[in-house]
């Protein structure tokens, strides 16, 4: 794990607290600058155990301002009883248990993070972590102009855990990142960005993939996802599809969001966009012309529908280097 990547080892010989980091350490000028110092002036900890940290090397203020960036990288291996109390900092985290046991409160819920257990969180809300037993935890920071909106599609799926084994797609994502800024380029900033975007969009369609592949999703709700997969170019309405499986649209929303994390509408629209996505990279069909291939048929509508979603204008996501995934 991690072969080709350099870390910085270090242990505790006593535990480590917010208490015992002064007032200078805030305003020591380092590489991250003022993201170290929002970061430890806004948190409160006990750590005890050991860290392998990434030394991430300076950002261009053009990255900074315009593409997704890393902020900090560590392997915590934390001993049971560490803890973080954070909150106000203007970061998104990625927490993913490589062995034993934390414990994340976020949003007045309690989760357990086991082997193999991640979750993505925004630093800016209270949240508080803890090693329930001896913990070895990935702690990945990240930001971005459109980090806020990636989160929003993440939390949207309905599902705050995802899991994966660590020698599945979201540790390749990882590996990939650390080496594109472990390896000096020109272009490292903009290849870092993409991959950082890929890594949190893969989590984005895993679980959205989760929410309508279980099991226990009933099969009238399964009944009209695949019509909705099928007819998504057509006129679905809301009335159509209640009709289908015999209830009101009132119910049907209800349960609907209930097992995907999405309104009917919205599963439509992102349908939707998804194939504008992907004809926009695939193909020179105008903007209008795909818009009305995917159903919608008034493009200022479809303007703003993508950009919302997407975070650039389809001209801008067609010349733009995204990847889809």
């Amino acid at each position: 794990m991690f072969d080709n990547i350099t870390f910085t080892k270090a242990r505790t010989t006593m535990p480590l607290t917010s208490r015992m980091v002064s007032e200078q350490t805030y305003k020591k000028p380092d590489y991250s600058g003022e993201e170290n110092r929002e970061n430890l002036s806004n948190s409160e900890f006990v750590l005890s155990g050991g860290v392998d940290a990434f030394r991430r090397p300076p950002i261009t203020d053009y990255a900074l301002e315009n593409l997704f960036y890393l902020q900090a990288f560590n392997i915590f291996h934390y001993e049971k009883g560490s803890f973080t109390r954070r909150q106000n900092v203007h970061s998104y985290l990625i927490l993913y248990t490589y062995d034993g046991e934390g414990k994340l409160e976020y949003r007045e819920k309690t989760f357990f993070l086991k082997k193999g257990d991640g979750v993505l969180i925004d630093c800016m809300e209270p949240h508080y972590y803890e090693a329930t037993q001896n913990w070895d935890v990935a702690v990945f920071h990240f930001n971005g102009p459109f980090a806020e909106h990636m989160y929003e599609e993440y939390i949207a799926t309905g599902n705050m855990i995802f899991h994966e084994g660590a020698d599945e797609r979201f540790h390749r994502n990882l590996e990939q990142i650390l080496t594109i800024y472990s390896s000096p380029s020109v272009q490292r900033d903009l290849r870092a960005s993409h991959a950082i975007e890929g890594m949190v969009l893969y989590l984005i369609v895993k679980n959205s993939n989760f929410n309508i592949s279980r099991g226990d999703v009933p099969e009238a709700i399964q009944r009209v996802i695949v019509y909705m997969e099928n007819h998504y170019t057509e006129d679905v309405s809301l009335d159509k599809m209640a009709e289908m499986i015999s209830t009101s649209k009132y119910h049907f929303s209800k349960e609907f969001k209930r097992y995907t994390g999405f309104s009917p509408h919205d599963y439509l629209i992102r349908m939707r966009i998804d194939q504008a996505k992907l004809l926009l990279k695939t193909t020179s069909m105008p903007a209008n012309k795909i818009a009305h291939s995917v159903g919608i048929h008034d493009i200022n509508n479809f303007n703003y529908l993508f950009k919302k979603r997407v975070g650039k204008t389809p001209i801008q996501y067609r010349k733009s280097p995204d990847v889809i995934l």
